[in-house]
């Protein structure tokens, strides 16, 4: 068993809900560190998932959405230093452009070109899916699904060679209809709220646990142990 942290953009100078600054999140990683985190990658939490190889007691599963450029170019260089490695979920849609596509943002962020995303691969990244246009996938209709997995998945494949396992949720939404076209093309599936994962969830609904810039380490490591012990009760049950 393991639980998802999930992460945005790693940049001080912005203010949002979704901006950890680049000091919090070494201090996060450090902490991970100390304490005998082991940091999963895609493929040991499908085995993990599938019951072929069990995680470490203390895993966890690091995860960025979007494909922001600071991912490859402040979060990498860190995860790197600390012996971590991390999930990215990728737009294909706006490789390489602004985040001026989402009008809910009041800051600038750019997103990773293909040259960053191959050398986050190259460098032990992995890479999934999160569809193509980033559209809140329960107003979608069939064939709008089909297509925003599909030419997600089929761009990821081209320019990077990888054959991504996993999808994640734009805003982590979706029901049955997204599950289902979801389904046909990923082994898995992510969500939002909580982060923890078990035997007993949903491979198509895993939740993930948003980090929050408001978050002292002290709040982080009192979030973990929580979900540790969590996660430990249920394997003392099993």
């Amino acid at each position: 068993m393991f639980f998802t942290l999930n992460y945005h953009i790693i940049n001080r100078a912005i203010c949002d809900k979704i901006a950890i600054s680049e000091e919090a999140f070494e201090q996060q990683l450090a902490y991970l560190r100390e304490h005998g985190y082991t940091s999963l990658s895609l493929a040991q939490a499908i085995a993990d998932i599938d019951g072929t190889q069990k995680a470490p007691s203390r895993s966890i599963l690091l995860t960025f959405d979007d494909g922001y450029a600071d991912t490859a170019h402040v979060a990498l260089p860190l995860l790197q230093a600390y012996g971590m490695r991390a999930a990215l979920f990728v737009i294909t849609g706006y490789i390489g452009q602004s985040n001026r596509w989402n009008t809910r943002a009041c800051y600038d962020a750019q997103h990773m070109n293909w040259n960053d995303l191959r050398h986050w691969h190259a460098s032990g990244g992995d890479i999934g899916g999160h569809s193509h246009l980033h559209y809140c996938m329960t107003r979608l209709g069939y064939d709008e699904l089909q297509e925003t997995v599909r030419r997600n998945k089929r761009l990821i494949e081209k320019e990077t060679g990888v054959s991504p396992r996993a999808f994640a949720y734009p805003y982590g939404r979706f029901n049955q209809a997204v599950i289902d076209v979801v389904r046909q093309q990923y082994e898995l599936a992510f969500a939002t709220d909580d982060g923890q994962w078990n035997t007993n969830a949903n491979r198509y609904a895993i939740n993930r646990l948003t980090v929050s810039p408001t978050w002292t380490i002290e709040t982080f490591a009192r979030q973990l142990q929580f979900r540790y012990l969590h996660v430990h009760t249920l394997e003392s049950a099993n």
